[in-house]
This record gives structure tokens, C-alpha cells and sequence, in this order.
């Protein structure tokens, strides 16, 4: 089955939300390192916020091949979004982190493991038997002697 033109351009907007997560973490570490704790913690916030624009956007990848679980994750991305916005305003670190830790990640590891299903099955052809995706990941070995 091709990949579906609204899925590719998904695609292409999940790989940007990474890259802008990547850069946001590497802002928040450096600032962090030279003692630069309030833009550490804005730059916390941004990539927590944008986290939760990258739920949103695996559900709806999700949503091209399964609307039901598309749904599914959409209602608890939009949970999660009031929460995050009632957390950030109260201003309170601690709490914020427990939902981060007991909600967010959670949520956030199904949306990519859903996601995951999707682009590994509208890639399978229909003659073939599927295989299990994995990620390429080299694993160094140490040399015995």
C-alpha cells in the first residue's frame, strides 16, 4: 500500500518537531551548565510545551491509519495540553515534574510506539510478509585479549 500523501506530510512534521525538541534540550543543557537557571527552566517549559505538540501531531498520523486510535490519542493529548497549561501557569516545579514522570512520558511513549505501527505497516506491500521494524542501532562490542 503507498504511504498516504497526508502521512508523508506528517511525517515530514513529526522529524521537525524532533529536530526543534533536540535543539531546545541542547539550549536548556548549556544554560543549565553556565549557571543560567532561569532560561534553563524557560527553555524546560518550551520543550515540555512542544512535546506535547509532538503527541498531538503523532495522533494525528495515527488517526490516517486507524481514526479510532487517532481519537484515542488526540482526546489525551488535548487532556494533557489543559493540564500542562494549568501546571505552567501555577508556576509550581515540583508538580509539574510528578506529571511530566506519571503522565506525559507515558502518553508520550505510546503516541511513538502507535506511530511506530503506522509507518512500519503503510510501508509493508500487500505480497509480502511483514518483518518487525527495527531501529539501526550499531552496538559497539569491546574487543577481548
Amino acid at each position: 500500500m503507498p504511504v498516504p500523501e497526508a502521512a508523508v506530510s506528517l511525517e515530514r512534521e513529526i522529524v521537525r518537531m524532533k529536530a526543534e525538541l533536540e535543539r531546545l534540550t541542547r539550549s536548556r543543557n548549556l544554560a543549565l551548565r553556565e549557571g543560567r537557571r532561569d532560561e534553563g527552566e524557560r527553555h524546560h517549559l518550551s520543550a515540555l510545551e512542544a512535546e506535547v505538540r509532538h503527541v498531538e501531531a503523532l495522533a494525528r498520523y495515527v488517526k490516517t491509519v486507524s481514526p479510532a486510535a487517532g481519537r484515542e490519542l488526540a482526546t489525551r493529548q488535548a487532556a494533557a495540553a489543559l493540564h500542562f497549561r494549568r501546571l505552567r501557569a501555577a508556576g509550581d516545579l515540583h508538580e509539574l515534574e510528578r506529571w511530566v514522570t506519571e503522565e506525559l512520558a507515558p502518553l508520550l511513549n505510546k503516541s511513538e510506539q502507535a506511530a511506530h505501527l503506522v509507518a512500519t505497516s503503510v510501508r509493508v506491500k500487500p505480497t509480502e510478509k511483514p518483518t518487525a521494524f527495527t531501529w539501526p542501532v550499531a552496538v559497539e562490542t569491546a574487543s577481548r585479549g
